[in-house]
C-alpha cells in the first residue's frame, strides 16, 4: 500500500456498519489505547519490546511536525510502559526523515533501530534520535519497504525495494540487499535483476530472517519466471541463491518470512499463509482471512496472527494456527469505531508476560480529528492464557560472548542455565539480565530461576562453534 493509499484510507473512509464480534472462549481482548490524532494517529508497524519491558512503536501521522504543507503530522515514535503509560519519544519533522515504515528492531546495545522510506535511524529508550544513513537512490538503493535484522555478527541487514545496479530489465535498478554497521556504514551486498527478465526476483519486500546456518532468507515481490516473486537465500557476504519461484499455483507473496522452531520459514500471501523449507520446498497453508499478515510463533508453539480485512465485519481478525497448518481458529473479530480497532496493518508481538500485543491502523473508541476517518487507530492486547517466558536481546553467540535476557520479575534471580549448563549473569534490572555464554554450553533453551518461579526461553539459544 502506498503512502497515498494509506492517507486516503485514514482520511477518507466512511464509517462502516458495525457488527458484534463474538470472541473465542478462554481469551481476552483489551483496548489499551485509542489514538485521537492530537498526539499521534495511524499506527502501522508492529510493536517491539525494549530492555525496560516497554513496548515501542511508530505512527505515520500525528505529532508536532507538519508534512508537505498539508497540516498532517509526520508521525511519531512512542513507548507503552508495562503499566500502560503512553509517552511520545520523538516527533518526525518535515526537515528530516518522515513517515516511519517497518517495525523497530531491538539492537544488541539496548537501543532501537528503524527505517523511514529512505533512512535508517536509531532511537534510545529515552528518546535520543540519530539518523544513521540516508539512501541516495539510484545505485545506492531507495524505498526501504523491508525492515532491519541484526545478524549474529552485529551488523544489520535489510532490503531496498528500488535502486541498485541498472540492467536492461531495470534501468533504475530492481532493489538491493544491504549490510549496515552499528555506526551506519552501509554496503550493498546484492543488486536484483543482474540478468534480463529478473529470474532472481525484483522489489524485495518484508523482513529478512536469519537461519541457524547463519544465512539470510527473504522474498521478492515481483520477478522470477512467472513474475510472481521469489524466495531466496543470501550469505552475510552477499552470495545469492534462488530457492523458489512463485507461480499461479503459489499466490504472490505479501511480505517477508519468519523462522519457526521446526526450522522452516513461514510467510503470507494476499489470501493465505505458506511454509518454505530452507531448501525451497513450498507448502500452501489454510486461508485464515483476507490479507493475512506474517504470523508470530507463540511460546506454546502455535502461530498467532492478524488479517487486515477478515472477520464478520471485514475489519480484520486475530487467529490461531497450529504449526502443522492443519486448521485455524478465530480468536477475535474487529468491528471498528466506536467499539474497537479496524484494519490492523501489521502483525502481533508476544511480550514476555505471555500476552500478544498489536495495533490497528484505524478504529478505536476515541473520535479522530483527522478528516472523517473512522478512528485514528488503537493499541490492544490479546491474552490467551500463555505463561511468561524469557526472550533474547541476542539469540546466538560464541563461548565467552555476552548476551541479554528479557523478561519480568528478574530481581532476586538465583540462577541462569543454558541447556543445563550454569551461566554467569548480572541482574541489570527487573526486566533485563546480562549473561555470558559458558564453556561447554550447547544450543538449547535458557532457564531463569526467580523468586516467583522458573522462566524458560520461548526459543533455543544458539551456541556458535
Amino acid at each position: 500500500m502506498t503512502k497515498l493509499d494509506r492517507r486516503m484510507r485514514l482520511l477518507g473512509l466512511c464509517l462502516l456498519a458495525i457488527a458484534t464480534a463474538i470472541p473465542a472462549s478462554a481469551q481476552t481482548y483489551t483496548e489499551l489505547l485509542s489514538f485521537n490524532g492530537t498526539t499521534a494517529a495511524g499506527p502501522e508497524t508492529p510493536l517491539t519490546q525494549g530492555i525496560d519491558g516497554s513496548l515501542y512503536g511508530t505512527t505515520i501521522y500525528g505529532g508536532t511536525g507538519t508534512c508537505s504543507g498539508t497540516g498532517i503530522g509526520c508521525g511519531v515514535i512512542f513507548k507503552l510502559t508495562p503499566d500502560n503509560g503512553f509517552r511520545i519519544l520523538y516527533n518526525f519533522q518535515t526537515s528530516g526523515p518522515t513517515e516511519p515504515v517497518n517495525n523497530l528492531r531491538l539492537g544488541y546495545d539496548g537501543n532501537l533501530y528503524g527505517t523511514t522510506y529512505n533512512s535508517i535511524y536509531k532511537v534510545t529508550p529515552e528518546g535520543g534520535f540519530t539518523v544513521l544513513h540516508t539512501f541516495p537512490g539510484g545505485a545506492g538503493g531507495s524505498d526501504l519497504s523491508g525492515g532491519l535484522i541484526q545478524g549474529v555478527g552485529g551488523d544489520f541487514y535489510g532490503t531496498t525495494r528500488a535502486g541498485g545496479t541498472p540492467s536492461n530489465s531495470c534501468p533504475s535498478g530492481c532493489g538491493t540487499i544491504y549490510k549496515m554497521t552499528a555506526t551506519g556504514v552501509v554496503t550493498t551486498i546484492y543488486s536484483f535483476c543482474p540478468q534480463n527478465y529478473c529470474p532472481d526476483g525484483e522489489s524485495p519486500v518484508g523482513n529478512l530472517a536469519q537461519g541457524p546456518d547463519g544465512n539470510f532468507y527473504g522474498t521478492a515481490f515481483y520477478g522470477g519466471l512467472y513474475k510472481a516473486g521469489t524466495f531466496f537465500k543470501i550469505t552475510p557476504n552477499g552470495h545469492f541463491t534462488l530457492l523458489y519461484t512463485f507461480d499461479f499455483n503459489s499466490p504472490q507473496v505479501l511480505g517477508g518470512v519468519i523462522l519457526a522452531t521446526d526450522g522452516n520459514f513461514y510467510g503470507a500471501t494476499y489470501n493465505s499463509l505458506y511454509r518454505m523449507t530452507p531448501q525451497g520446498a513450498y507448502t500452501l497453508l489454510p486461508n485464515p482471512g483476507n490479507v493475512p499478515l506474517p504470523p508470530v510463533q507463540g511460546n506454546d508453539g502455535n502461530f498467532y496472527g492478524i488479517t487486515q480485512e477478515g472477520g464478520n465485519s471485514n475489519e480484520g481478525n486475530i487467529f490461531e494456527m497450529p504449526l502443522d497448518g492443519s486448521t485455524y481458529s478465530d480468536l477475535y473479530t474487529f468491528t471498528g469505531y466506536p467499539s474497537d480497532g479496524s484494519y490492523p496493518y501489521n502483525g502481533l508481538v508476544q511480550r514476555t508476560n505471555g500476552q500478544f500485543y498489536g495495533v490497528t491502523f484505524t478504529g478505536g473508541s476515541s473520535p479522530c480529528n483527522y478528516g472523517n476517518a473512522p478512528g485514528c487507530g488503537t493499541i490492544f492486547s490479546e491474552d490467551v492464557g500463555l505463561a511468561p517466558f524469557v526472550a533474547f536481546v541476542r539469540g546466538a553467540a560464541r563461548v565467552g560472548q555476552k548476551f541479554g535476557l528479557l523478561g519480568q520479575g528478574f530481581t532476586g534471580t538465583t540462577s541462569v542455565s543454558l541447556n543445563g549448563t550454569p551461566v554467569s549473569f548480572t541482574i541489570k534490572s527487573d526486566t533485563l539480565i546480562g549473561a555470558t555464554v559458558p564453556a561447554g554450553a550447547t544450543t538449547g533453551n535458557v532457564t531463569v530461576t526467580t523468586p516467583s518461579g522458573t522462566l524458560t526461553s520461548d526459543v533455543q539459544f544458539h551456541v556458535i562453534p
